[in-house]
C-alpha cells in the first residue's frame, strides 16, 4: 500500500474545526453526488472494536480511477492511498486489482453517513448506513427531491456503475448495471418524473458468483441524432461541478458537441 496524499489522524478540536467549516461550505447537491457514488461503488461498515473517539465506523471509496477518489480525499481530508491486491472475479479469472482508496473512519464517518444517508436509494445501502447510525435510514421523499439533485445523483451513479458507449446510428447509449432490479426501478420512476428522461431496463444477463446464480439488470438512456428527448439531461451533466470523472465526462461532451455543430433545420429546431 502506497499513500499518496496524507492528512492528519483525527483529534476532538480538529474535528469540530472540520465539521463546522464543511457544515458550511458542502451542499445538498455535493451530498447527492456522493450518494451516488456510494450507492454503487462505496462501502459502510461498522466494526466492534472501540478506539478514543468511539466505535470504529468506517465509509470508504474505493475505484481503479484516481480522480473521484482524490477528490473524496481532498473534500472530506482524509488520505488517499494505492494498493493492488489479488483478485477472482465470479467466473474464476484470477487478475490484479488496482485501486485507489480512501476512507473515513470513527466521528468523520458517522457524520458523513448521517449526511449523504437521505440521498441513498438502494435499499442495501441505506441499511448499511443504519447499522453505522444504528437507525433506521430512509431516503428522502422523491417528490421532495430537486431536478438538480437528481441530476447530481445521476452523474456519480453513471460514473460508478454505468457505460457510456456510441452507435452506428449516431447516437449515445449510457447503460446502468446493477443485480438489484428494485433498484433500477426506482432510478427510473426519479430520472422520469423529475428529468423527463425517457429510459427503461431490461434483463441484461444472468452470471455465477459466491452466493450462485444471480441476474444482472442495466437501464438505457439513448439519445441519439433522430430523437434528442434525452439531450437536455446530456446538457447538464457537463455542466460544472456535476461529473466528477473526466474520461465518462468527456464522451457526453463530445456528443453534445457534435450535436451542436450539425446543420440539420430540424435538429436547431428541437434544441432549447
Amino acid at each position: 500500500m502506497t499513500v499518496i496524499i496524507k492528512y492528519p489522524f483525527q483529534s476532538k478540536k480538529r474535528n469540530e474545526e472540520f465539521f463546522k467549516r464543511k457544515d458550511q461550505e458542502l451542499t445538498n447537491l455535493d451530498w447527492a453526488k456522493w450518494a451516488g457514488w456510494f450507492d454503487t461503488d462505496g462501502s459502510l461498515v461498522k466494526q466492534k472494536r472501540k478506539t478514543k473517539l468511539g466505535y470504529q465506523l468506517f465509509t470508504k471509496l474505493q475505484l481503479k480511477d484516481r480522480q473521484p477518489t482524490e477528490l473524496f480525499s481532498n473534500v472530506f481530508e482524509t488520505s488517499l492511498v494505492y494498493q493492488e491486491q489479488n483478485t477472482v472475479t465470479p467466473n474464476g479469472a484470477k487478475y490484479i486489482a488496482k485501486m485507489f482508496k480512501g476512507s473515513l473512519s470513527g466521528p468523520k464517518a458517522t457524520w458523513f453517513t448521517e449526511n449523504v444517508s437521505p440521498y441513498l436509494i438502494k435499499e442495501e445501502k441505506r441499511e448499511y448506513a443504519g447499522a453505522v447510525l444504528e437507525d433506521t435510514v430512509r431516503s428522502k421523499d422523491f417528490n421532495t427531491w430537486t431536478k438538480d439533485e437528481v441530476t447530481h445523483y445521476l452523474a456519480t451513479v453513471i460514473e460508478g456503475d454505468g457505460n457510456i458507449s456510441f452507435s452506428v446510428s449516431k447516437s449515445i447509449v449510457i447503460r446502468i448495471y446493477s443485480s438489484d432490479k428494485q433498484y433500477l426501478a426506482n432510478l427510473v420512476s426519479i430520472a422520469a418524473s423529475k428529468l423527463n428522461i425517457d429510459c427503461k431496463f431490461k434483463k441484461a444477463k444472468t452470471y455465477q458468483n459466491k452466493k450462485g446464480l444471480a441476474t444482472m439488470y442495466e437501464l438505457f438512456i439513448r439519445c441519439g441524432k433522430k430523437n434528442l428527448t434525452n439531450l437536455n439531461f446530456l446538457r447538464n451533466l457537463i455542466k460544472h461541478n456535476v461529473m466528477t470523472l473526466d474520461r465518462k465526462k468527456k464522451k457526453i461532451q463530445e456528443f453534445v458537441t457534435w450535436i451542436d455543430t450539425q446543420k440539420e433545420k430540424p435538429i436547431l429546431e428541437s434544441r432549447v
